[in-house]
């Protein structure tokens, strides 16, 4: 039976819960004291950050103190939707945010999902969460009920038994490994139901809730409808929802072909840049079988988030395994990198850790590290390259600290430190590597290295535009800073990575439209104006990351990138890379510490 453990509800300043989408506003829920507040964020932060990433990076960099423990209860859960969320096409996603454990920095991650339109249907605008339940506990908002109360109902359950538990509620949860405080532990929202699931995958922020003892935020926004919604921001938003539609059947729908950014299973394998046996190879017999093909052949259905007709989750059935969402970074990192190239157990391998709560990512990097350990006699954690049995195995010991799991559940960096092999962890800042060889793609190795959450391939997603000219420098830090402005400004909308990404029009005209989908809701700027606030973003979570000690000895490749590849000895030339940070940073006016500079803070307006 569920209880209430305790619950202050205060509405602070005046603030209304019927006010009109224009009226922003944040809920504050403190799990020391069981106190929820309603608070309103100021119009210049609007004017400033607009939203999501914007006002999740102010929040945190101006609540969470540095050098705070990521894992004790002064650090601080930030979920933020976009200003356009439940609105348009493309704007359903949510960001979480927060100082991570796996890289003692700035980390933000994104979901698909009804979580985020729910949230928005609530008229709050994110979510604050700080201190730690005395007691298992969930926050659930329903309509205008808000509690914080015992999680008795979800023990022994896994996530995707978790969210089943919580219908017809929307609901983020952790499982295991987040209980555990795995230090890439993630959080998944919707897994049961036939829409599509969501994993707020990267950086370990399932850790940040377990040490919160949260299980679960589960949300029904039953205040006000997406018709309302509509009505309440301007008369322009059909016409503008049309074009909307129209480019995203016109131009991504055909970019995304299976979905799940599968294609790019054949375009890092025609490019050698899949990662293999710990990133040792760049392409390996038998890839086709997971390819788009075989994985065709085994999609059972498709799952989609509301409003958008991408239809982009691939549900997979593969000889009697089942997993309702697969995706490139799933199958390169926890396929060819560890050793399978058959569907059937990456698919299971998958399942496994959506059970329990892993990030795929690392779960896979980290899996590999330990493969190459165990084989070159470094260290032995029992298991090989293609060694299914024993994969499966170290998974449920690394989500439940037993054995060899308890130290690989601190990540391939500490891992590899107390074993004496930093040279074989494929990292950077702590987060573990994508699943793009950058010794093909060089473009990638910068993106990687100056990525604000750590290795990371979503800030700048390079490889497309590189493929014509993979192995120079040329244009590579323009590229860079270029799309991580550009990305940060489009998070603050929290807009779908899917569009840009996979559109096969132009995705500046994607920009455009925002531009006007903005309009429609009160804000007005050009494109120049866009980016700034882009790259003022971006300033700011580097502030954040500096204040934690970051600076240019951070922005660096692991060693493995800097020597030959075995199969076609590619390798990044170390004085080549320290030269395109240097342009990096001169773009970014950063000084050659990789720290903004004053004027450049005074220029974005950054205190």
């Amino acid at each position: 039976m569920t209880t209430i453990i305790y619950c202050k509800f205060e509405i602070v300043a005046g603030v209304s819960l019927n006010m009109p989408a224009q009226d922003r506003k944040l809920l504050r829920v403190n799990l020391s004291d069981g106190s929820i507040k309603v608070e309103p964020i100021d119009s210049d932060l609007i004017s400033k950050y607009i939203g999501g990433k914007g006002l999740a990076a102010h929040y945190a960099y101006k609540e969470i103190r540095g050098g705070v423990d990521p894992l004790s209860p002064e650090n601080k859960l930030f979920i933020f939707n976009g200003i356009l969320t439940g609105i348009y096409p493309g704007f359903t996603r949510y960001v979480v945010a927060s100082k991570s454990p796996a890289t003692g920095i700035w980390c933000d991650a994104y979901s698909g999902g009804r979580f985020g339109q729910e949230l928005a249907r609530t008229g709050f605008m994110g979510i604050i969460i700080e201190g730690k339940a005395p007691t298992p506990s969930m926050i659930r908002i329903d309509g205008e009920s808000m509690t914080i109360e015992g999680s008795g109902i979800l023990e022994g359950k896994n996530a995707y038994e978790r969210c089943a538990t919580l219908k017809p509620l929307s609901a983020m949860v952790i499982g295991a490994a987040g209980r555990k405080m795995v230090k890439f532990a993630c959080i998944m929202n919707d897994m049961d139901g036939p829409g599509r699931a969501g994993v707020i995958g990267r950086g370990g922020l399932g850790a940040v809730m377990g040490s919160k003892n949260l299980d679960a935020v589960a949300i029904r926004g039953r205040l006000r409808d997406r018709d309302l919604i509509r009505q309440e921001v301007s008369k322009d938003v059909s016409a503008t929802y049309l074009k909307a539609i129209k480019y995203l059947r016109d131009y991504v729908v055909k970019g995304i072909d299976l979905g799940g950014n599968l294609p790019a299973v054949e375009m890092s394998a025609g490019a050698k840049v899949l990662p293999v046996n710990n990133f040792m190879a760049g392409v390996v017999e038998g890839w086709e079988r997971l390819a788009v093909p075989e994985i065709r052949r085994n999609t059972i259905k498709h799952h989609t988030c509301p409003l958008c007709p991408l239809a982009c989750g691939v549900h997979v059935k593969a000889d009697g395994e089942e997993v309702d969402r697969i995706e490139y970074e799933t199958v390169a990192l926890n396929g060819f990198n560890c050793g399978h190239t058959d569907l059937r157990k990456v698919v299971r391998i998958c399942r496994l850790c959506n059970e329990l709560g892993l990030d795929t990512m690392s779960a896979g990097v980290v899996a590999s590290f330990a493969m190459e350990c165990t084989e070159k006699g470094i260290y032995d954690f029992g298991v090989r390259f293609g060694d299914y049995e024993g994969h499966l195995k170290l998974i449920k010991q690394i989500a439940e600290r037993e054995g060899a799991g308890d130290l690989l559940a601190e990540g391939s960096k500490r891992a590899s430190e107390a074993v004496k092999a930093p040279e074989l962890a494929l990292q950077v800042k702590g987060l573990e590597f994508p699943g793009y060889d950058p010794r093909g793609v060089v473009g990638m190795g910068l993106a990687y290295a100056t990525a604000d959450r750590g290795a990371d391939h979503l800030r700048a997603w390079t490889i497309t535009a590189e493929l014509k000219d993979p192995f120079t420098m040329r244009g590579k830090a323009e590229l860079t800073k270029h799309l991580q402005d550009r990305n940060a400004a489009l998070w603050t909308l929290i807009c779908c990575d899917n569009i840009p990404a996979n559109t096969t029009g132009n995705p500046e005209e994607w920009v455009d439209l925002c531009l006007e989908m903005l309009k429609t809701v009160g804000i007005e700027m050009d494109k120049a104006g866009f980016m700034r606030t882009g790259e003022r973003i971006y300033n700011l979570t580097r502030l954040f990351s500096v204040r934690e000690g970051i600076s240019r000895k951070d922005d660096c490749l692991p060693a493995k990138m800097h020597d030959g590849r075995p199969d076609t000895r590619w390798k990044i030339d170390r004085g080549d890379f320290e030269r395109l940070l240097d342009a990096y940073y001169e773009l970014r006016g950063w000084g050659k510490d990789g720290i903004p500079t004053a004027d450049k803070l005074k220029e974005l307006g950054i205190p």
